[in-house]
C-alpha cells in the first residue's frame, strides 16, 4: 500500500491525450501517486485519453455551457477557487504557454504564492516564453524551478533568457504498463513494415521529408512499407505528396491510436524526421519495445538518445541523402540492424520510472 506523505500537488496540463507531452504528464501523475503525493490534475481542454492516477478536473467539461471570453472567465474562476481552498503545496505546470500576458495573469492571480514548477516540453519555445527575452526572464522570475525535458532544451532557454533556474528531467517511461499495452490484438500489417507515429503537422514533424527519403529508398520495391499512424492538420497534404511521388500501394494511413504500442512493436524499425522536438518519446517507446529507430539529428532529444549502430541510425539534420541511406542500411545490412535491435532495451534504462522518480521527488520535498 502507498503510503500518504501529505503533499499535495496539482498537475496542470493542455489536455491527456495525442501527443507526448500528454503522455509524459499522465506518466508523471502515476509516478508522483505511487510516492504517497496527493495529486490533482486540472484539465484544460476536453481530451482525457492516456491512463492517469490522481484527481482529475476537466474545464472544458465543467465550462461547456459557455462560449468565448465566458468560458475562459469561467476556468479561470474554477481555478482560482480550486487552487485556494485545496492549498496545495506545488504546482506544475506541464501546459503550453504561448500568450505571455495570460500566463502572468494566471501566475499572477491563479498561482499567486505558490511554488510553481514550470515544464517546458520542446526546444521550439514559441509556446513557452514570449519573444521578447525581457518579459521572458520576468515571466519566469518567481517561478520555483524550470523543467526541460531534454539537456539540450534546457541550455537552450537559460542562454536565450538569462536564466539561472533550470534542470533536466526527462520524460519515464512505464515499461510495465507499455508491455501490456504491446499485447493488444490488433490487425498487423502481415507485410514487412516500418512505422511513423504522432501528429501530422509538417511544419515540425516534417512528414513530408519522410516520404520524399523513402520513395528515394530501396524500401518500396523490396516490399517493406511505411505506415503511418496518426492525424493532424496535414494529413491531407502528406496523402497528395504521396501520390505525386506514386508510392500509393507501399503507404498505409491509420488514423490515432490511442494504443500505438502493438504496431510499434512488430514494425522493423519506427522513423522520427522532426524539425525540432523537446523529448520525443516516439524514441523511447520504441525502443522500450525492442524497435530500433532512424532518426534525424534535430534539437532536442534524439543525440540524447540515439547512438548510431547500438540501437538505431542518428542521421545529420535534414540530410535527404543520409536518411535515405539509413532506411536502406537497416534493411540491408541485417548484422548491423541485429546489433541495433539487441541494444534497444539498455539504451533506455536511465528513463524508467524507478530511475527518474527520484529526481521529481528531490524538488517536491515535503514541507511540514
Amino acid at each position: 500500500m502507498t503510503q500518504k506523505n501529505n503533499i499535495k500537488v496539482c498537475i496542470v496540463v493542455s489536455s491527456l491525450g495525442v501527443g507526448g507531452a500528454e503522455r509524459s504528464s499522465a506518466i508523471l501523475s502515476k509516478m508522483l501517486v505511487s510516492l504517497g503525493y496527493d495529486v490533482t490534475i486540472i484539465s484544460i481542454l476536453d481530451d482525457i485519453v492516456y491512463d492517469y492516477k490522481g484527481n482529475l478536473i476537466n474545464l472544458e467539461s465543467l465550462t461547456s455551457a459557455y462560449r468565448g471570453l465566458r468560458k475562459r472567465w469561467r476556468k479561470f474562476i474554477i481555478s482560482r477557487k480550486l487552487l485556494s481552498n485545496n492549498q496545495f503545496d506545488y504546482i506544475i505546470d506541464a501546459a503550453s504557454r504561448p500568450l505571455w500576458f495570460k500566463q502572468w495573469f494566471i501566475n499572477t492571480f491563479v498561482y499567486q504564492k505558490t511554488d510553481t514548477v514550470f515544464v517546458v516540453h520542446n526546444y521550439n519555445l514559441n509556446s513557452y516564453f514570449p519573444d521578447n527575452k525581457v518579459l521572458g526572464k520576468y515571466l519566469y522570475k518567481n517561478s520555483y524551478e524550470l523543467v526541460g525535458v531534454s539537456k539540450d532544451s534546457v541550455i537552450h532557454f537559460k542562454e536565450k533568457y538569462g536564466l539561472e533556474q533550470g534542470r533536466c528531467i526527462y520524460n519515464a517511461f512505464d515499461e510495465a504498463h507499455w508491455d501490456m499495452l504491446s499485447k493488444a490484438k490488433v490487425d498487423i500489417l502481415e507485410e514487412p513494415y516500418i512505422l511513423s507515429y504522432g501528429r501530422i503537422l509538417d511544419e515540425s514533424k516534417n512528414y513530408s521529408f519522410l516520404i520524399r527519403t523513402y520513395a528515394q529508398s530501396d524500401l518500396p520495391k523490396k516490399g517493406i512499407k511505411l505506415f503511418i499512424v496518426g492525424d493532424g492538420p496535414d494529413k491531407t497534404k502528406i496523402q497528395n505528396l504521396v501520390k505525386l511521388c506514386g508510392i500509393q500501394e507501399y503507404i498505409v494511413f491509420k488514423e490515432f491510436l490511442e494504443n500505438p504500442f502493438p504496431y510499434v512493436k512488430h514494425a522493423l524499425f519506427t522513423t522520427l524526421t522532426s524539425n525540432y522536438e523537446g523529448f520525443p518519446m516516439v524514441l523511447i517507446e520504441s525502443l522500450a519495445m525492442r524497435t530500433p529507430v532512424v532518426s534525424v539529428d534535430c534539437k532536442s532529444g534524439p543525440s540524447e538518445v540515439i547512438v548510431t549502430g547500438k540501437n538505431g541510425i542518428l542521421v545529420p539534420f535534414k540530410d535527404e541523402q543520409a536518411y535515405t541511406e539509413a532506411l536502406n542500411k537497416m534493411i540491408e545490412d541485417q548484422d548491423f540492424y541485429k546489433r541495433c535491435k539487441e541494444g534497444t532495451i539498455t539504451s533506455v534504462c536511465k528513463f524508467r520510472i524507478e530511475n527518474i522518480i527520484s529526481e521529481w521527488q528531490a524538488i517536491l520535498p515535503c514541507k511540514r
